[in-house]
């Protein structure tokens, strides 16, 4: 696996002429550009423009006439299978079936037959085409023959994948989901994604946008303006963050807030874990409209919903896993509060069931076949699975954190210093071959809500208890305020480089 960030492809002065005639329609003239590990990236430019010449010279399928193309995170030749190239029009082989075209590459490359037949099912359930495996060609539509072709290019495990115009015979409706395809097949591979296209819809979903005009490539952090002819008025915008070290740190605050704040009602105001999830959940409800019907991304939309689901998962587990017995009861009360004590399911049973609802949306998530890396989710349906796996990811967190804090006998500080090393070694597997980017991202973000909880609980409660006894209502103001002023910077800085209106979010 290459790590983010990694070169893996670049090109110097790269030029592709015919004869004497370096203006003659598709010829590309000193293209300099460098592609790194975890792009995704969009050529525009109108017909002639040289945006599939310059796709086929980084994919060694054409030589340069002048200046050099290089893959220094790469072997030098592409057929070894870490660059894969989806070429525009039809490219099935007509006398294989899909499961036969779709293996092909690994049997020009000696893999055995059941290996590769094996590994070809497997990329067809990746590109949602698994129930076409024994149909021929001639019997596919022009969407559903675009998957068999990425399917095709995703058996190599490539590390870099090239897309010529891949939406550019298809309705709107099947571009989009050969883009979802797209998109996953990237995500399975880890994988940088190229593509070139003349559809403002589809340069909008990759985050950086170069334009082709006459031959002559222009390298552009903001969205680069289309053709004459050709509306903007589809551009899509990204809603959730860029995955940075800043956005770890306002995670694990905002979920650290969440835990703080939620107790703060619960129990510091003895409303009870059942009035209080009931009012923070309309507060979630309220928070999540607001992000859903934003056109761009906002840390002071996005983050309030982080900070919500993480008050309603903190109340939410409580309720599910306590109930009015004395060892959860603070000093001096009877009762939890309003409304019913709680179910004392207890930390087990509880995290059998949030732990299976997250299965389950994640599981219906890949039968959509919306992409898993939130950078590039850009439809309503991808955003509420997203909400929807972080609202149970934020409740399980917490019984997490409780479990680890209360009944495990490691204690606050025990289970924070435990939480951080398995974190840490989430940061080493990101250089391990064969472990996706993807996986480690959302285990990690899963495993930051009892972080957040079991810090929250070290900040507030007793030191007679493991804590600092800071309070709830001191901690809470305190994390706010942490939380505001990041949220302020994201928000400026993200102005500052151009990104504030277009939700524009580069890597």
């Amino acid at each position: 696996m290459t790590t983010a960030g990694t070169l893996l492809l670049r090109c110097r002065d790269a030029a592709r002429t015919h004869g004497d005639e370096p203006a003659a329609p598709g010829a590309v003239n000193s293209a300099t550009c460098e592609v790194h590990a975890g792009d995704r990236i969009a050529i525009t430019g109108p017909s002639g423009s040289g945006k599939s010449t310059l796709l086929h010279l980084m994919a060694d399928v054409v030589q340069p006439t002048a200046g050099e193309i290089s893959w220094p995170g790469l072997p030098r030749v592409p057929a070894r299978g870490k660059v894969g190239v989806v070429l525009a029009g039809p490219t099935l082989v007509p006398t294989l079936n899909v499961a036969e075209n779709a293996a092909l590459p690994l049997v020009l490359a000696g893999v055995p037959k059941e290996s590769a037949r094996l590994r070809a099912l497997h990329c067809l359930t990746v590109v949602a085409a698994a129930e076409l495996a024994h149909k021929m060609p001639a019997e596919l539509s022009g969407g559903q023959a675009k998957h068999v072709a990425i399917a095709r290019t995703l058996a190599t495990a490539p590390r870099l994948i090239l897309a010529d115009d891949p939406t550019g015979d298809l309705d709107r409706a099947a571009g989009r989901q050969v883009m979802d395809v797209l998109f996953a097949a990237a995500d399975e591979a880890g994988a940088a994604l190229v593509v070139t296209t003349r559809d403002p819809e589809v340069a909008g979903r990759l985050r950086k946008r170069w334009a082709m005009q006459e031959g002559h490539l222009h390298l552009s952090t903001r969205p680069p303006p289309f053709p004459a002819g050709e509306s903007t008025a589809q551009y899509v915008v990204r809603k959730l963050p860029e995955v940075t070290l800043a956005f770890w740190i306002m995670k694990i605050a905002a979920t650290t807030l969440g835990e703080t704040a939620g107790d703060l009602f619960a129990q510091t105001l003895r409303l009870g874990y059942f009035l209080t999830t009931v009012v923070l959940f309309l507060m979630f409800v309220v928070t999540l409209l607001v992000q859903l019907r934003a056109k761009h991304y906002n840390p002071f939309f996005y983050w309030p919903v982080i900070v919500s689901t993480s008050m309603v998962g903190t109340t939410v587990s409580d309720f599910m896993n306590r109930d009015a017995s004395s060892k959860y009861l603070s000093k001096g009360t009877t009762a939890l509060g309003w409304g019913p004590q709680g179910l004392g399911l207890g930390y087990p049973t509880g995290a059998a069931i949030l732990i299976s609802l997250l299965i389950a949306i994640f599981v219906a998530w890949r039968f959509t076949g919306q992409t898993f890396v939130i950078r590039d989710i850009v439809t309503f349906r991808g955003e509420a699975l997203f909400w929807s796996a972080i609202l149970v990811s934020n409740t399980l967190g917490t019984s997490m954190g409780d479990f680890l804090s209360d009944s495990s006998g490691l204690g606050y500080m025990g289970s924070v210093l435990l939480i951080t090393g398995v974190l840490l070694v989430l940061v080493a597997l990101i250089r391990v071959p064969f472990v996706p980017n993807v996986v480690l991202f959302w285990i990690a973000f899963v495993l930051t809500r009892p972080f957040g909880a079991t810090s929250g609980d070290y900040l507030t409660k007793p030191i007679a208890k493991g804590g600092l006894d800071l309070g709830t209502a001191g901690s809470s103001a305190v994390l706010l305020a942490v939380l505001l002023a990041l949220m302020a910077y994201g928000h400026f800085h993200d102005r500052a480089r151009g990104g504030g209106t277009h939700g524009r979010i580069t890597q």
